[in-house]
């Protein structure tokens, strides 16, 4: 009896393993919205430890979608999902669960330090369509040798940057931070 509930909780695992590498696009390009939403940046502004809500947080986001909050609900939980923030439930004012959101630990290395850096600019580069397209690419790798950048862009990753200069700037302050942030961990060590 109990090998047979270990192998249904083996069974188990392994499904939802399954459905999670299914979806595992998510949990990047839900960091990416917030980050270029600010919303970290915005929860940190509020101070040490403090939770808002959706509500609070697009008080702060210039846009005009009425339902701006209950979309960022859904970014949100995603990232709560993956331990990226804490999540509580409230009642709000008009008596309706309401969740909370706020930093954890892992949340310092994505909001600026002291120095004025972290690695949101590297998950911003990382998650570029510049980027993203090439791993459209990489079976290709495998099949005839050839570069996945290249394939993606019809030059190498060196020379993209000279021809895209927004992409040029997202590229420079991705690994400009990334490197002070390292440099400043090995200095400490």
């Amino acid at each position: 009896e109990n090998s047979e509930i270990n192998a249904k909780i083996v069974n188990e695992d392994e499904w939802l393993l399954g459905m999670e590498l299914g979806n595992f696009s998510c949990l990047p390009m839900a960091m990416k919205a917030a980050i270029e939403l600010d919303v970290l940046q915005i929860i940190a502004n509020a101070g040490n430890g403090v939770q808002l809500s959706p509500r609070q947080i697009v008080a702060h986001i210039p846009t005009t979608n009425p339902d701006a909050a209950i979309t960022l609900d859904r970014i949100l939980r995603v990232l709560a999902s993956h331990s990226v923030l804490s999540c509580s439930v409230t009642t709000n004012e008009n008596g309706k669960a309401e969740r909370l959101y706020g930093l954890t630990p892992l949340c310092k290395y994505l909001v600026k330090n002291q120095d004025g850096v972290s690695l949101a600019p590297l998950v911003l580069m990382n998650q570029d369509k510049v980027l993203m397209e090439s791993w459209y690419y990489l079976k290709d790798a495998v099949l005839d040798g050839s570069q996945p950048f290249t394939k993606a862009h019809g030059m190498n990753a060196f020379e993209y940057p000279a021809m895209d200069q927004r992409f040029n700037r997202v590229f420079n302050r991705g690994m400009s931070e990334h490197s002070t942030m390292l440099m400043n961990k090995i200095l400490d060590t």
